[in-house]
C-alpha cells in the first residue's frame, strides 16, 4: 500500500514486529530466575528503549501517515516488551539523556509530514545505537536475559532499518 511520500509495507512491518510480541513471555519468565540489576548493557539499553517507546506513543497521536502510525504502534508494542524483560531483572532506567529529550522536544513541537520525517529519522539512529549495544552481547555463553534480548534484537532490528531507511529514502524525494 502506497500513501503519499512515505511507504511501508503491511506484510514487512508485521514480520518485523511481531516476533517480539511471541518472545516477550519466555523472556519474561527467564528473567525472572535472572535477577541481577543494573548493568552496562541494561542501562544502554533502557536508555534507548523507553526513548523509542515514548516517541513511538506520540507518533500513535501525531503520525500524518497511517503507515508510519501503524509501524510506531508496532514499534510502540516491541519496546513496551523490551523494557519490561530488562527490568523484570531488576533493572531500573536510568535518566533520559538530554540530547533525548532535545529531540524529544523537536517531535513534539512538529507536525504533519515534518514529523514523519523527524520521526522516522529518529528511529534510524536509535535503532543504528541499539544495535552498536546488542551486537556485542548477542550469542555470548552462558545464555541469560540479556543475552538472549540482545540476540533476538539483533535480528528484529537488522528487520526494521531497511524499513525506516527505504521510507526515509521516499520521503525525501
Amino acid at each position: 500500500m502506497k500513501t503519499g511520500k512515505l511507504h511501508l509495507t503491511r506484510r514487512n512491518a508485521l514480520l518485523g514486529m511481531s516476533g517480539s510480541l511471541i518472545a516477550a513471555p519466555a523472556l519474561v519468565s527467564s528473567a525472572l530466575a535472572d535477577n541481577h540489576g543494573s548493568t552496562d548493557y541494561t542501562n544502554k539499553t533502557l536508555t534507548i528503549s523507553p526513548f523509542s517507546l515514548a516517541i513511538s506513543e506520540m507518533a500513535t497521536m501525531k503520525a500524518s501517515n497511517p503507515l508510519v502510525r501503524q509501524f510506531a504502534e508496532l514499534e510502540r508494542e516491541e519496546q513496551a516488551a523490551v523494557s519490561m524483560v530488562i527490568e523484570s531483572t531488576g533493572a531500573t532506567p536510568p535518566p533520559r539523556p538530554t540530547a533525548l529529550e532535545d529531540i524529544y522536544k523537536k517531535l513534539e513541537a512538529a507536525s504533519g509530514d515534518d514529523f514523519d520525517r523527524l520521526y522516522i529519522s529518529t528511529e534510524i539512529t536509535g535503532h543504528e545505537d541499539l544495535l552498536a549495544v546488542q551486537t556485542p552481547e548477542a550469542g555470548k555463553k552462558p545464555v541469560n536475559v540479556d543475552v538472549a534480548t540482545a540476540t533476538i534484537l539483533v535480528a528484529f532490528i537488522h528487520t526494521h532499518l531497511p524499513c525506516w531507511q527505504r521510507s526515509a529514502n521516499r520521503s525525501a524525494r
